[in-house]
């Protein structure tokens, strides 16, 4: 894969983040904090967030093909990275009485986007090998 063709790749995992992060924030909020109003710079978190995690997916570059181990590898490291900094990024909001529940839903629901983004990438790599 070449630089060009990565950061395209990055570009649309952006927006793809983007939109699922929107999407599960509208599904939490409703679950957790019914109540709260959404102010506009809560919409800033999304961006921020997604930037974050595309930043990290650039551990992901290779230059050559690589084995199916350092695949599996650099995707493993990456996840962590991924479960270890979003969450500090995100605090449950004041009226959660339980933050735990809290902090295990946005775990399965990182975990769920990632594969989401990761079928996505695949998508779009098996499109391209179509055509080609």
């Amino acid at each position: 894969m070449t630089l060009k063709e990565f950061i395209r790749s990055r570009v649309q995992l952006f927006f793809f983040l983007v939109t699922l992060i929107l999407f599960t924030s509208a599904v939490m909020g409703g679950f957790f904090t019914p109540e709260k109003e959404l102010r506009y710079y809560h919409l800033f978190s999304p961006l921020i967030i997604s930037g974050v995690c595309v930043l990290i997916t650039c551990i992901t570059y290779f230059t050559k093909e690589p084995t199916p181990r350092q695949y599996i590898a650099r995707h493993i490291a990456e996840i962590l990275i991924i479960e270890m900094s979003v969450p500090r990024i995100i605090t449950p909001p004041e009226t959660v009485k339980n933050s735990v529940s809290f902090y295990i839903t946005l775990g399965v629901t990182i975990c769920v986007i990632y594969v989401l983004a990761a079928l996505m990438i695949w998508w779009q790599k098996y499109r391209q090998s179509q055509k080609r």
